[in-house]
């Protein structure tokens, strides 16, 4: 059997370490555009920072580790051009094809650059593009970003430790739209005291001027050493779309639970394809590196032949933001609204530690529940000591399936140093229980 895969990435290099773990006969090929497969992508941020120091530090395994102890073929610097489904054979760059038996689809997604910019501004996807980026930034003072999403946040966060000035600009009236008003007005009211931000502004227009970028928005005008452009991905479907395989009206390549697309014996994984929402069921495009990971190893056993069924997923989503763990996973009070899911919330500050114990600071607390059976829909946390572990834990309690007495009763451990007796998630519980 011959099990091609197109993408070398997080979902990529785990269908095809799966596939030939399932089937050790099976001629299994990786064929990744670019120079690097099997990235730490969630490290980029930290790697133009300074934090990390080589961008070798990201790569997850070497490439031998596949090619020569896995059995895995792997070609890099190769773009596949068609997919032909008649023949079952891929078309490369080089005019060369490969046949297939079984085709998995990891493409991932490239940035989306707003119009009206020129060239020269960044987007940041792949690890080639953070190594230009990187060379870039070293001699730079002034940093524009364009998106005041999670990266758009996560970046400003890390380049101003870095001593770069930086500018955001956000279309919103706040950064991290994502998080509802109440606890994203806590996180904006920080996050602006240490970086400028522009509000409610969107760019015009961009151009390359000498050495630095003139900036032009429907609020101001700037110059810029760098400008990156964070404002979302694109998924890189478009060898799928010309076989005729089916995507959302985002692009991303609709999948069953077995990861497999509309034609059979095609599956899609990663950033390019769509997963289920476990709390809603609809598809979506959830472009996370745990969920990609997760969703290429269900592909790869599918195709190599042993079954395998994705559960759906949540998005929870963490990121740090200067010394602020920040993170929200489930549906927001948006999405449940316009979803039309009657829905009770309840938000909370209390401390991270003991009362009595040094280093405790706030954490706040905010969940979501459905007013008819009282489950847990969305959770969103902010404090800079031990709110990442709560996060997970509320994630874990929706995928479970916990109301709020569940979470109530949670027996989670305890100790002075970790968490008062009475955990803020406890009292979210508690707290919620009396509606």
């Amino acid at each position: 059997m011959d099990i091609v895969v197109i993408g070398g990435g997080a979902a990529g290099m785990a269908a095809a370490s799966k596939a030939k773990r399932i089937n050790k006969d099976a001629n299994v090929t990786v064929i990744e555009s670019g120079s690097f497969v099997s990235y730490a992508e969630c490290g980029i941020p930290y790697f133009l920072q300074g934090i990390v120091g080589r961008a070798e530090d990201l790569l997850h395994y070497p490439l031998e580790e596949f090619t020569e102890k896995r059995g895995i073929r792997v070609i890099i610097g190769r773009v596949v051009k068609k997919i032909d489904t008649a023949s079952l054979s891929l078309i490369l760059d080089n005019g060369s094809a490969i046949k297939f038996d079984r085709l998995i689809i990891a493409t991932g997604a490239r940035p989306r650059i707003p119009d009206g910019i020129a060239s020269g501004v960044f987007g940041l996807r792949s690890l080639e593009s953070a190594i230009r980026l990187r060379d870039v930034i070293d001699g730079s003072r002034t940093v524009t970003i364009i998106g005041a999403g999670v990266l758009g946040v996560e970046l400003a966060s890390t380049l101003t430790e870095a001593g770069k000035k930086v500018k955001v600009i956000s279309k919103y009236d706040r950064v991290m739209p994502q998080l509802d008003p109440d606890i994203g007005k806590i996180l904006n009211e920080y996050f602006s005291s240490r970086v400028e931000v522009e509000f409610s502004s969107t760019p015009v227009e961009i151009r390359k001027e000498d050495d630095a970028f003139a900036v032009k928005t429907t609020v101001d005008d700037h110059v810029s050493d760098v400008v990156i452009a964070a404002v979302g991905i694109v998924p890189n479907s478009n060898i799928a779309v010309d076989a005729g395989i089916k995507v959302d009206q985002r692009g991303a390549i609709l999948t069953d639970d077995h990861m497999e697309t509309s034609i059979p014996g095609i599956y899609a994984a990663g950033d390019v394809a769509t997963v289920k929402n476990r709390i809603t069921g609809e598809d979506e495009m959830m472009p996370l590196a745990q969920i990609a990971n997760k969703a290429g190893r269900v592909a790869g056993s599918n195709a190599a032949g042993s079954e395998m069924k994705f559960p759906g997923a949540l998005g929870s989503t963490l990121v740090k933001v200067f010394d602020m763990e920040v993170g929200f996973t489930g549906l927001n009070e948006k999405r449940a609204s316009a979803l039309g899911i009657p829905y009770g919330k309840t938000m909370i500050r209390a401390k991270s530690r003991a009362n009595y114990y040094p280093g405790k600071e706030d954490i706040f607390v905010k969940i979501l529940y459905d007013s008819r059976d009282r489950k847990i829909i969305g959770g969103q946390v902010m404090g800079k000591d031990g709110a990442a572990w709560r996060l997970n834990t509320l994630a874990t309690a929706i995928f479970a399936g916990f109301t709020v007495e569940d979470l109530f009763y949670d027996d989670l451990g305890y100790t002075p140093p970790f968490g008062p007796v009475w955990d803020p998630l406890i009292i979210a519980g508690s707290v919620s229980m009396r509606e």
